[in-house]
């Protein structure tokens, strides 16, 4: 037994019970690697940490624990931050991990107060080399669970990154190879049908247009998934029994939705997503104020107004171009009235009900609507064109319709 020399500051005691403690290293190593796999199933064999990989971990703990006693204690642990994404790589539960530190911890206290016992190191000094190998353990610990969740954060949002892009490349009709069940699985949504697409605005790119949705068509029975783009918030709904569900689908997409929405045809296969979308997305483009969802089957002379907006602007300039004579108040009255006259199915008692006028004001408007457009009200054909002519105006931006160019760059 070596005693310690009584002129021997306490720091250099603690370093020489640290040495003779490290002296026993391997033997150590060896004696921890069997109380581990002893005491944590996961370690006993070697499908997830060999053997040999947990010796060697072992070994650096104890070179890291005793070589730091008497010294400045450790304030980082690369070595444990390491260990802990490898250990999270390999699949190893953090409470198993946790628990292996723990046995480590325990054993490594009793070979330091076993060789302090030994050698007749003095009480002050088994407790103050106590102290430290207990605040190098913390350090280790604290560090293997930095690594252990960093590594853990790192795969969660690898697999989020894969799942996203492969929610893009379906959106857009890039999976050729893919089944209706993988699909399903990738989206999150059951795989049998029937399903209907939306398109909701976006108040700005980056920000949600839809709030709570989710839940509240839950409460229907419909199941949905909802992925935000750059321009829009794609919606996927699965709505059993559509004729008696619809309208109450349409409701609560319109109450929880912030701006205009588009909601496509319904579909049985989960494949036909993209088509679906891309109708999804017109119906949204024919949205305007006082009209927020749109349905894309159930109005075609708005869908029709969203398509090709150029052209369909050159078409409602063409057809209403009688109309710029009048001031900007008079043109807006005489298309609303018509749009109101639309709406009572061409009578004019219930456009004057709806607008609070006579009968007669009602038909001067529309006399009026006729004469500066040359189309007639009693010939469908043109009924029709001011109707698409009218549909595609409120849809408009104040940007005059001859300002727009039909060349690829115009």
């Amino acid at each position: 037994m070596q005693q310690s020399s009584s002129e021997d500051g306490p720091s250099v005691q603690v370093e020489r019970l640290g040495a003779r403690v490290l002296g026993r290293a391997e033997s150590i190593a060896d004696a921890l690697v069997t109380r581990i796999q002893a005491s944590v199933p996961v370690y006993r064999t070697d499908a997830v940490v060999s053997t040999a990989e947990l010796r060697r971990t072992c070994l650096d703990n104890v070179t890291y624990v005793f070589g730091a006693l008497g010294r400045a204690p450790a304030l980082s642990s690369p070595e444990s931050h390491d260990n802990g994404r490898k250990r999270a790589k390999a699949g190893v539960p953090l409470t198993a991990v946790m628990e292996a530190y723990r046995v480590a911890a325990r054993f490594l206290w009793d070979c330091l107060s076993e060789e302090a016992a030994l050698d007749g190191v003095p009480a002050e000094v088994t407790v103050r080399a106590a102290s430290e190998m207990w605040l190098v353990l913390d350090t280790y610990t604290q560090h293997m669970a930095e690594g252990y969740r960093e590594e853990l954060t790192a795969q969660a949002l690898g697999r989020e990154q894969q799942r996203s892009a492969l929610i893009r490349a379906f959106l857009e009709g890039r999976l050729a190879d893919t089944d209706g069940w993988d699909a399903a699985a990738v989206l999150r949504i059951p795989p049998q049908g029937p399903y209907f697409a939306v398109a909701a605005q976006v108040p700005e790119a980056g920000q949600h247009a839809v709030r709570g949705a989710e839940d509240a068509l839950r409460a229907i029975g419909a199941a949905s998934t909802w992925y935000l783009l750059h321009d829009v918030e794609v919606g996927i709904v699965r709505l059993l029994e559509p004729a008696r569900n619809f309208e109450r689908l349409v409701d609560i997409i319109g109450s929880t939705t912030v701006g205009h929405v588009g909601i496509s045809p319904f579909y049985d296969d989960l494949m036909n997503t993209a088509p679906a979308l891309r109708l999804a997305r017109i119906a949204l483009l024919s949205g305007f104020e006082g009209g927020r969802v749109t349905v894309f089957d159930r109005d075609p002379l708005a869908v029709a107004a969203a398509g090709a907006p150029e052209i369909m602007q050159r078409i409602a300039h063409t057809v209403l171009a009688g109309l710029e004579r009048l001031s900007p108040d008079q043109r807006t009255l005489l298309l609303e009235t018509f749009g109101v006259w639309l709406d009572s199915g061409g009578s004019a008692d219930l456009t004057a009900e709806t607008l609070f006028c006579h009968p007669n004001t009602v038909r001067h408007r529309l006399r009026r609507l006729e004469e500066h457009t040359g189309r007639s009200l009693k010939k469908p054909r043109e009924i029709a064109e001011l109707s698409l002519a009218f549909e595609i105006d409120r849809r408009t931006a104040p940007t005059p319709p001859w300002t727009f160019s039909l060349s690829p760059g115009g």
